[in-house]
This record gives C-alpha cells, structure tokens and sequence, in this order.
C-alpha cells in the first residue's frame, strides 16, 4: 500500500513448487515489474483459485494491473480471461511449446526437423518482433504460406498459432515496457532455491512464510 504510487501496474504471475518435510506445496507470485513483489500464497497446487485470491487481495489495496505477464497455465490464462485483464503470454514458453508440438519433446536441444524449420523460424520469428507496425506484414506474409502446410500436424500447429497469437503479443499494444517473458520471476524462483538450500529446507508452511517474507523484503524497491 504504501508504494503503489511507485508500482508500474504491470504484474507478473508464477508459481514455484517446493517441498515442506517431502510434501510438495506450490508458492502463487504477484510481481510487479516497479516495486516487485506485491503479495504471494501458499497452496497445495498451482492452481486458479490461489491466483484468484491474490488478485483480489491486490485489488481491495487499490492495485488492479493492466497487464499480466505469464505463462500459459490453465490456472491463470481463463482467470485473466474472466477478469477482463490483458495477458502477454512469455514467448519463452510459448517457443517450448511450439517445439514440442513439431518435435515431439520440449528439450532446447532437440533439433527441428527439417520438414517444419521454416515454419518454426517464421512463428518465432513474429512472437519476436519488436515493433507493432511490423505485425501486419509479417502475418500476411505467413498466411501465404499457409498453403504448403497441409498434413495433421502442421494444421494443428496451425490452429495452436493463430490461437495464442493475440497473447504473444499484447506486450506492443502498450506504450509502457511490457515485458515479453517472465523472466523476471524465473531469477526470483532461483533466488528461492539457493535461501530455501541455506536454510536446509523448510519444516513447515508458518516457516516457509517467514522466509519468504524476509526475501521480498529484503529486495530494493526502485
């Protein structure tokens, strides 16, 4: 409450599973892209629910975001689709999921057979892009080749695209630096890792909490 005029309204969402006494609980992030991290919660799984709390907790502090930045998870894409918020989807998901589609397996190493790599390399390539005003020729320029892209699996993947295309680039819709991945929280999770490694794990929810606080606490506030 007493930084929202610092925050930047762009939040991003993420869920960290970790082990209390070797039963796996999943940590629920809000972080916003100006103070950081807003609020968290503790919950048996990533689920929508959590996600649901969390917003509304934000909200009742007067802090309601203008975009969310995550993943595609099924608890947070039709929650934000409820809500009305505009989602941008991190296109470093969204490229492991395309290689997984055309690949069979979501490893960075395995590589794109050769059948499907200029359609890879032509839908990274406009998740990628950089300016708005260069969205339209782009995707013209994909349509026509839509034409060579026939079998079970192309059209799927097809269908997949034209699907998340909207969400994989809501960042440029904004003149505010939305960013294009979740990053951001990928960094916090790992800072996560090496406090919960210090503390030889965690023997409870209640201390969990605890450190969990200390951490974002401790984190600069710009």
């Amino acid at each position: 409450r007493k930084n929202i005029q610092k925050s930047s309204k762009i939040l991003l969402l993420d869920g960290k599973y970790v082990n209390i006494l070797g039963e796996s609980v999943c940590i629920h992030i809000a972080y916003d892209t100006g103070i950081g991290v807003v609020d968290f919660w503790v919950d048996d799984t990533e689920n929508k629910t959590a996600y649901g709390y969390i917003l509304r907790r934000l909200k009742d502090l007067g802090y309601e975001p203008f975009c969310v930045v995550s993943d595609d998870h099924s608890s947070i894409t039709p929650l934000l689709e409820e809500e009305k918020i505009p989602h941008q989807i991190c296109i470093f998901h969204l490229q492991r999921t395309l290689r997984k589609l055309l690949t069979g397996n979501n490893k960075f190493t395995e590589p794109i057979p050769s059948e499907y790599q200029v359609m890879y390399s032509r839908i990274k390539g406009i998740f990628k892009t950089n300016h708005i005003e260069k969205i339209p020729c782009r995707v013209n320029d994909f349509r026509k080749l839509q034409t060579f892209w026939q079998n079970p699996k192309e059209k799927y993947v097809l269908d997949w695209f034209w699907k998340t295309l909207p969400n994989a680039i809501m960042c440029l819709s904004f003149e505010e630096n939305v960013p294009r991945t979740s990053n951001l929280l990928e960094n916090l999770n790992g800072q996560i890792e090496q406090r919960l490694k210090t503390f030889r794990g965690v023997k409870s929810e209640q201390s969990l909490n605890k450190i969990l606080k200390i951490l974002f606490f401790l984190r600069n506030f710009k």
